[in-house]
């Protein structure tokens, strides 16, 4: 009974492997190349070629997201990292790359400030401040954004965003078209 819990838990979670796919990607389309390859390539600015030489080898799209984080993170070439995870459990690559959580959970905070910065121009200061309180990068964008067009700071705006209260309704609330916070 404990067995048919887990995997029913681990299913639910996306977690259970089948064949090489997640039980909850099981019977849904791959994922299209060029979507993939180029949402890397924005992401993280790693050269396309390689990353559709990964994609195409098999390597599933979130795997592959994996590893780009862990080379930006470790400052390694995705080849390196590649070449690790083919042989090595994750853990043991972190090991291997010099990643502590910390580190890693660090590399991940400076991607994600990068990433906002080159794509919305978001000063990164700002991004990486209201991060590092806990608030989720696209959090912290829409707060911006609405920022923007009303007299509330960030900080206000972030309060105000709960799981029942979404950023259009905080829009409304505020007198504004609901796609303001997408501006």
């Amino acid at each position: 009974m404990k067995k048919l819990t887990l995997i029913l838990c681990l299913t639910l979670c996306g977690l259970f492997v089948i064949g090489g796919a997640t039980a909850s990607a099981a019977g849904k389309k791959p994922m299209d190349r060029e979507k993939a390859i180029t949402g890397l390539y924005n992401s993280f600015l790693f050269d396309k070629e390689e990353l559709g030489k990964y994609f195409d080898s098999g390597i599933s799209y979130m795997e592959l997201k994996k590893l780009c984080l862990h080379a930006y993170a470790a400052k390694k070439p995705l080849a390196e990292v590649a070449a690790l995870r083919e042989r090595y459990v994750w853990t043991r690559v972190d090991y291997l790359l010099g990643l502590t959580p910390e580190k890693l959970a660090k590399g991940e905070l400076e991607y994600k400030a990068d990433r906002l910065q080159r794509l919305f121009g978001l000063d990164k200061k700002l991004t990486t401040k209201y991060m590092k309180l806990g608030y989720a990068s696209h959090q912290v964008k829409r707060a911006i954004f609405i920022s923007r067009h009303c007299d509330k700071s960030v900080e206000e705006l972030l309060a105000m965003k709960t799981r029942q209260q979404k950023w259009g309704d905080i829009c409304e609330q505020l007198g504004l078209p609901r796609d303001a916070c997408m501006k």
